[in-house]
């Protein structure tokens, strides 16, 4: 064995002579590739020829630089990096499999947390104007107090802007702005009708609220009769901005009409929070309603731009009870900046807490995770990695290379690596940006992150690092005589640090995992839930025009004659969630002294609870068979219990405009959806509303549809039929929770793809290491499937104790997301149950497929190799 080895060893001349005109740099690290060379031209060329070959590379290396003058290599930074470059190339080559597993997991992390930051960018930015006042541009909310809590509203009265410019010197201007969806209507020019979205908009609007115009001139785009529309109605009524401006149209809505001149056309902002196809003046909408213009009545936003240094809370205090003066109202106010509105917009009793933020702080969490996952991959493939790598660093170390040097080329692989995975990460971000779009209903494009070429360079070179200071430091600390004996024993220390990387990866992967579980287990329970009302085949449209003002009635009465109608009436607003409300119902034996309660109400047609499906206890429905069902009431369950009817049939009860009967009595049913509980509630006449709705048969849906919409365009000339089934829009309500489920089980995938990553690396890490100990125990007797057990055993408590970890977590968080529904599933034991069984699984899957090979090595051969 020992005659073996001399007569395999590079030419000693040539080692002499490359120790003696070469710096120490130089011989740590291209001695060893050479010393590799050298070995593979023995396998191929044989030992004279791969002598040779040495020995003439040995002698070029020193004619260079005698020649050049120099006793060492240049170190300047140039040929530095690219010297290092080369050595993590030939690193990567030697080690293929490593290499691309690094790639791959670094990649994937990268790629996610890039959509996953352009996602957050983008919510970030919703409502965040760009227009000189923005940082002085408030809302005014205002504070409810009601027997149980304080609700908190974003409409106040229609005369407070002006009251509140006028009365404090802190305003500098107040801004009325109606904007409500019940008030669209139709645009018309030469024929042509399309739907439009109105705002109403007061003096200073474009002071404060960000407006792209691509024609006309904001400060007078709406005196007079000037209305400002959007590109995509320019488009479509006159084929372009310019060809619209200075054109009349027509404007018709339920309470509104009349032509106005387009002096403006505008791009819709994406990130705008009003969706809206036209402005105009909030003095035509006082001049359609003037009878809104007084104390009594609501509905109006009030925005406010507040003078440089102001302070927020001081004014706040000033303000608070101010509607006590100018209304006689109890109801308190205070501002909150506009640009907080999108991501702060959940309150409790009063006071702003939270709202989509929610989101944005744990989809980043996530992503900063996933990175980290990312990262310990890294650490725990290059350790594993370290026993193939000890002779080379001994080597190396041998011939007097410092350790500062190792780190240098450890760091600059990791770096180097981090550089390709980032490549890489952004070609599949940019493959599967399309469909990330499609989850969030986002139009996210890589190019929006341009202005992150250098934090994402700064990331790339902190990330590198992160993952290579472990390897670096471990692997550059090996002794060089214990290295090139062979004895290299891992630290305890070194073996406890990597256990608890895997242990972290896993435990943040199952808290993914048990997150997703818990978030489609509520919106399968939402979905699946009986509302009280039955949305199947119930469709919803417009009631306007003609059928607004007088026709409604003979309209209905041939739409009910078709085959396919079940039912039909009418309604102000939408299920769920667009009902009405006040608090100024009175009842019999009422306590006047107990706090106000909330009632919530719909008012509109007949037999609005049969075409609605709302199941009743008592009594009947409000029919026009009885002439005193106009001022009548239907209660729900939770307005009778409040009011302490234990038989409300037949007792009186206010309705805030008339005194009736109460003539029916439902079950509770979902009008506001699962966030919120049921409150009090009850159906009333009008002769108005603005939505039909219309039961029809399940068999020829779409026929029975075209034969409404025919009846529609015969009675209603001019005014689009637009319908929707009212199940799909309440689809809509939860639709974003559903996106963060489906986001939430795609990232619980990678997290759990990357985490299984580092298993494997730990798996090969330690069965490399136990090689010796495997073929004892194959000599002695021992079964590939016991040893496999054997190897399995250490990593399954590794995979448990992650578990255990993340179970309390996984129900911290996932409790505190469920609070925010009224109705929510409990948190079954079985949800972290099958979140840890099927993380077990995937361990087990990976820990299997190295064991298995490790199991089957062929005894001779590793028993050759220790």
């Amino acid at each position: 064995m020992s005659l073996g080895r001399q007569k395999t060893r590079p030419p000693r001349i040539a080692k002499w002579l490359l120790e003696s005109f070469c710096s120490y740099d130089f011989l740590s690290t291209a001695l060893w590739d050479m010393e590799e060379l050298f070995h593979r031209n023995v396998k191929t060329k044989g030992i004279h020829k791969a002598k040779w070959l040495y020995l003439r590379e040995a002698i070029s290396v020193v004619t260079y630089l005698f020649f050049k003058g120099k006793s060492q290599y240049s170190t300047n930074k140039t040929a530095m990096i690219k010297h290092y470059i080369l050595i993590s190339f030939r690193s990567f080559k030697r080690y293929r499999s490593t290499f691309l597993i690094n790639l791959f997991g670094l990649a994937t992390g990268l790629a996610s947390a890039l959509m996953i930051y352009l996602w957050v960018n983008d919510e970030l930015h919703m409502g965040q104007f760009e227009e000189k006042d923005s940082d002085r541009h408030f809302q005014v909310l205002v504070n409810t107090k009601y027997s149980s809590d304080i609700n908190t509203k974003e409409y106040a009265l229609m005369p407070l802007a002006k009251a509140m410019e006028e009365e404090f010197p802190e305003v500098e201007k107040g801004i009325p702005v109606m904007a409500e969806p019940y008030y669209k209507g139709v645009l018309s020019h030469e024929g042509n009708d399309l739907w439009a979205v109105p705002i109403f908009a007061g003096d200073g609007y474009f002071d404060i609220f960000q407006s792209d115009f691509l024609a006309g001139n904001k400060a007078n785009a709406l005196d007079n009769n000037g209305v400002v529309i959007s590109t995509k109605l320019a488009n479509s009524l006159f084929r372009g901005a310019e060809n619209a401006m200075g054109k009349t149209v027509q404007f018709k809505g339920e309470y509104h009409q009349g032509p106005f001149v387009v002096t403006g056309v505008f791009k819709p902002a994406e990130d705008d929070i009003i969706p809206h196809d036209i402005l105009l003046s909030f003095d035509h909408f006082l001049s359609w309603r003037p009878e809104n213009n007084n104390w009594n009545n609501g509905g109006t936003q009030v925005h406010l731009v507040l003078k440089d240094g102001v302070d927020i809370d001081q004014f706040n205090a000033k303000i608070y009870d101010i509607l006590d003066k100018f209304a006689g109202y109890d109801d308190k106010l205070f501002v909150q900046k506009y640009s907080d509105k999108y991501l702060y917009g959940k309150y409790v009793n009063g006071v702003p807490v939270a709202g989509r933020i929610v989101y944005v702080k744990i989809f980043s969490l996530i992503a900063v995770f996933i990175l980290i996952i990312a990262c310990i991959n890294y650490m725990n493939l290059s350790t594993a990695q370290a026993s193939r790598r000890v002779k080379e660093i001994g080597v190396k170390k041998a011939i007097g290379a410092q350790r500062r040097a190792l780190i240098y080329q450890f760091f600059s692989e990791s770096i180097f690596i981090t550089f390709l995975s980032l490549l890489l990460a952004v070609g599949i971000a940019t493959i599967f940006l399309p469909s990330f779009n499609t989850i969030t209903g986002k139009s996210l494009a890589i190019g929006q992150a341009s202005h992150l070429v250098l934090p994402a360079l700064t990331l790339t070179i902190l990330t590198g690092l992160i993952a290579g200071i472990y390897p670096g430091l471990y692997l550059s600390g090996f002794k060089p005589v214990l290295a090139l004996k062979g004895k290299l024993q891992a630290s305890s220390g070194g073996l406890w640090l990597r256990k608890g990387l895997v242990v972290f990866q896993f435990a943040t992967s199952v808290v993914l995992v048990i997150s997703a579980v818990v978030i489609y287990q509520q919106m399968s329970f939402i979905s699946a839930s009986n509302l009280g009302y039955d949305q199947e085949q119930l469709v919803s449209f417009n009631r306007d025009g003609k059928l607004y003002e007088g026709d409604a009635e003979a309209f209905m009465g041939e739409v009910r004659n078709l085959s396919g109608v079940v039912s039909m009436s009418y309604l102000w607003g939408e299920l769920p969630g667009q009902v009405s409300g006040g608090s100024g119902m009175q009842w019999e034996d009422m306590d006047r002294e107990a706090p106000r309660v909330d009632f919530s109400f719909i008012e509109g047609g007949y037999e609005m609870a049969e075409v609605l499906g709302v199941e009743f206890k008592e009594g009947r429905s409000l029919s026009k068979e009885f002439a005193t069902d106009e001022v009548a009431v239907v209660l729900n369950e939770s307005a009778a219990q409040i009011i302490g009817y234990d038989a409300p049939v037949g007792r009186r009860f206010y309705n805030g405009h008339d005194v009736g009967e109460v003539v029916g009595l439902v079950k509770d049913f979902h009008f506001e959806g699962f966030q919120k509980e049921i409150g009090p509630f009850f159906f009333m006449y009008s002769e108005d509303g603005d939505r039909f709705m219309t039961k029809i048969r399940p068999e020829n849906q779409m026929e029975t549809i075209r034969a409404i919409e025919k009846l529609h365009e015969s009675f209603n000339p001019g005014y689009p039929f637009i319908f929707e089934f009212v199940d799909d829009s309440y689809q809509q309500v939860y639709l974003e929770e559903k996106r963060i489920s489906t986001l939430s089980k795609y990232f619980s995938g990678i997290a759990i793809t990357i985490s299984c990553l580092g298993l494997l690396a730990l798996t090969a890490f330690s069965t490399q290491r136990r090689f010796k100990e495997i073929a004892i125990r194959k000599v002695l007797g021992s079964s590939n499937s016991g040893i496999m057990r054997l190897l399995s055993k250490e990593f399954t408590v590794l995979v448990l104790l992650a578990i255990l970890i993340a179970v309390p977590i996984g129900f911290y968080l996932m409790k505190n997301w469920l609070d925010g529904f009224a109705y929510r599933i409990s948190l079954e034991p079985v949800y972290f149950v099958l979140s840890g069984v099927v993380m077990l699984l995937f361990a087990w899957l990976t820990i299997v497929s190295q064991t298995a090979k490790s199991a089957s090595v062929n005894i001779t051969e590793s028993l050759r190799s220790e």
